[in-house]
């Protein structure tokens, strides 16, 4: 047997279905579902962390330098056509036995200026350099002896995340998500 519906009914039923469908795209909002925290128009999480330094390069000692690299994962969730990129010096923090490491280096996922740029919606991985100089080599230092306290802080939208390098993680040295 067959309902009769009038149009009154239709179009209430229509437009109330047209509100359900379209309001799922907010449930998912910008997750990926891999722990990432949405901070304001991106999401982001640490993972790994790497050291390199050129103490020899060639043969020949050449003034000091090292690399500290993180591995960060960010997504933009702005909803613009074309997102305004990223500044890694306004968001992305790393700090040694104290010391803040204000160096950004060109490379992997910075660009000039300390930039990430993002097109809607885009996920990139990669690694974030910070360097060291010869003054700080005892920082250096401490990261290849296993003793150093390392943190790495993600700030956005009004939200912070600390995350602690751990020396033990299976995988290898890898950032922990700090709880509050």
């Amino acid at each position: 047997m067959a309902m009769k519906i009038d149009r009154r009914a239709f179009l209430k039923t229509s437009a109330a279905m047209a509100v359900a469908v379209s309001m799922t795209g907010l449930l998912g909002g910008c997750s990926d579902g891999d722990g990432s925290t949405k901070f304001g128009r991106f999401q982001a999480t640490v993972g790994a962390l790497r050291e390199k330094d050129n103490a020899m390069v060639g043969g020949v000692a050449a003034e000091w330098k090292g690399d500290i690299m993180v591995k960060v994962r960010i997504k933009d969730c702005s909803e613009d056509k074309k997102p305004e990129p990223v500044y890694a010096s306004s968001h992305f923090y790393l700090n040694i036995n104290g010391t803040s490491i204000e160096n950004y280096a060109v490379g992997d996922l910075l660009e000039k200026d300390g930039k990430i740029p993002l097109t809607k919606g885009q996920l990139k991985e990669d690694w974030m350099h910070f360097t060291l100089n010869a003054d700080q080599k005892d920082l250096y230092d401490a990261i290849a002896a296993k003793n150093a306290k390392v943190i790495f802080t993600i700030e956005g939208g009004g939200k912070r995340e600390i995350y602690e390098l751990d020396y033990n993680a299976p995988e290898g040295y890898t950032f922990v998500k700090q709880t509050v």
